[in-house]
């Protein structure tokens, strides 16, 4: 006998391998990042830039060392390229890295005091409806004991009655019987 083997497809692992919860996230958390460092780039190129930029006096991409000069032939055309470093893109790079890293630093750091704040006033929350629980079962308890009445005796029945007549019968006779031969004599 042969045994048969569960036919797996392409398509099938591919949906099951979509359809779980890590790979949604991420794909969210892609979609959410990328939309952040638009954001990120748009603070670093349209606001930070211009103000370096007034402040040293130039653009920073514009920053370079010539190592080598470009060479121009009598036409004035460039017969070889200049070879330069150009620093002041690496400046802009650090500089934008170190604004990027601040920013998600800063949000992180809000996001984070947010949900432990939120988990702190849940517990203070959870606390509180446990004491007031407590306290609604305790004043339930007392309810309950002030409000139950008292239990009335029920009623004897004849038997009940007959059998505690002769069970005191019986401790009377008992008691007045002459129980030694001391009690004899004194008669």
């Amino acid at each position: 006998m042969k045994k048969e083997k569960k036919k797996s497809t392409f398509w099938k692992d591919f949906k099951a391998f979509i359809s779980r919860g890590n790979i949604i996230d991420l794909a969210v958390g892609l979609v959410v990042g990328a939309a952040f460092t638009a954001i990120v780039n748009s603070l670093v190129n349209d606001i930070i830039k211009p103000l370096i930029a007034l402040l040293v006096g130039g653009n920073f991409s514009e920053l370079v060392a010539v190592l080598r000069p470009e060479q121009l032939n009598e036409a004035g055309e460039v017969v070889v390229e200049a070879i330069t470093l150009n620093y002041g893109n690496l400046i802009m790079a650090i500089l934008t890295f170190l604004i990027d890293a601040f920013v998600i630093f800063t949000v992180l750091r809000i996001v984070r005091s947010a949900q432990r704040r939120m988990k702190e006033s849940g517990e203070k929350l959870k606390e509180k409806l446990a004491r007031k629980g407590e306290a609604a079962e305790a004043a339930e308890e007392t309810v309950e004991a002030v409000s139950a009445p008292e239990p009335v005796p029920s009623k004897p029945t004849a038997e009940e009655l007959l059998a505690e007549i002769r069970d005191l019968l019986r401790a009377q006779s008992t008691m007045s019987e002459p129980s030694g031969p001391e009690e004899k004599k004194a008669e």
